[in-house]
């Protein structure tokens, strides 16, 4: 029985290992070749392994763009789980989350998201899975980080729209890395960027009604068994 146990346990390690293998090798071959060249066949062989073991685990190229989104999605969870919470709107936390945020959408490897992105819109059946991927993520993965802010619910609608716009610039601003832009020129958009998005939060909470900011502070982070200070 016990044997058997660890060969059910073997056998799931070597498949989500033979995955991560495959989803891995897609990120390289998109964004070397692009989405229209990334076959199967050439995914499979950068990752080391047959076309029907990779068949095995994705039935469809559709189904492996989909992990190469999923991973994308990890590592911006990642991000913010190590970022924390923003305290006080405070300007070096400000900057260090837009910094998070650029290690994943400025890294050459979100190029792979953007050729799946464009290239699936002549699929309108597999770009709409990739829509509604994009949409998920926003929910599943930046909405809980914002609820763990306790922001009053007066605010709650405008620092996750000031999110999405942060977003928004960031992904657009990683497509610059395609037109061979120095670090300086990345470093200068970040800092403004940052500035924006901190000037925008100081107006958010200026805008909350004084007895919910003594409670519950926009973007504060609560100490451990300390109670937040009112600003």
């Amino acid at each position: 029985m016990i044997e058997s146990r660890n060969t059910r346990r073997s056998q799931l390690d070597r498949s989500t290992e033979t995955r991560s293998v495959l989803t891995t090798a897609a990120i390289e071959v998109l964004r070397t070749v692009g989405y229209a060249r990334a076959t199967t066949q050439i995914i499979a062989k950068q990752a080391g392994v047959t076309t029907g073991a990779l068949h095995h685990h994705f039935p469809s190229k559709g189904d492996l763009m989909l992990a190469v989104l999923d991973h994308a999605s990890s590592q911006l969870r990642e991000r913010l789980e190590a970022e924390g919470t923003i305290l006080h709107a405070d300007a070096p936390q400000i900057r260090a989350l837009v910094e998070h945020l650029w290690q994943v959408y400025g890294h050459p490897e979100y190029w792979a998201v953007w050729e799946v992105i464009i290239g699936t819109r002549a699929d309108p059946i597999l770009h709409e899975r990739v829509v509604k991927h994009r949409s998920d993520t926003m929910r599943n993965v930046l909405v809980p980080w914002l609820d763990r802010l306790a922001l009053p619910s007066d605010a709650q609608e405008d620092v996750l729209q000031s999110f999405e716009f942060l977003l928004i610039a960031i992904r657009g601003l990683g497509l610059e890395r395609f037109l061979d832009k120095d670090a300086s020129y990345f470093d200068r958009h970040l800092c403004t960027l940052a500035e924006f998005l901190r000037h925008r939060l100081q107006g958010i909470r200026g805008q909350v009604s004084p007895p919910a900011m003594l409670t519950t502070p926009v973007l504060a982070r609560r100490p451990r068994n300390r109670r937040p200070k009112a600003q």
